[in-house]
């Protein structure tokens, strides 16, 4: 199960920088150049159609950024470990110092 949550962590991680290097590359609704490069140099590596491909790109990685978010979140959720285990009060009565001390020694005064 570790080995399983690693790999579903890992593609998580990777498809969250992914995604937001698609989003910095895209285009503002003005026509403006995205925050890397030109629109221009964008154009001539994808062709004409830029805006579909990087609109469809986008869309189908933030619908696995869900998934994969709804995933880990219902895996974490399902561990019975615990990071902080809780602390049951005892029952028992305080110990006074005086009583654990052994008979010859007096207990300390500052």
């Amino acid at each position: 199960m570790g080995f399983f949550i690693g790999t579903i962590l890992t593609l998580f991680i990777l498809l969250s920088l992914f995604l937001i290097l698609l989003v910095m590359i895209q285009t503002g609704k003005g026509g403006s150049a995205g925050m890397l490069g030109g629109s221009t140099a964008s154009q001539s590596v994808f062709g004409a159609s830029t805006a579909d491909v990087m609109t469809k790109t986008t869309r189908v990685a933030a619908v696995l950024f869900i998934a994969l978010s709804l995933t880990l979140s219902f895996l974490f959720a399902k561990k019975d470990e615990v990071l902080l285990p809780e602390i049951e009060p005892s029952l028992e009565a305080p110990v006074n110092a005086s009583e654990t001390l052994p008979e010859n020694t007096t207990p300390a005064t500052p």
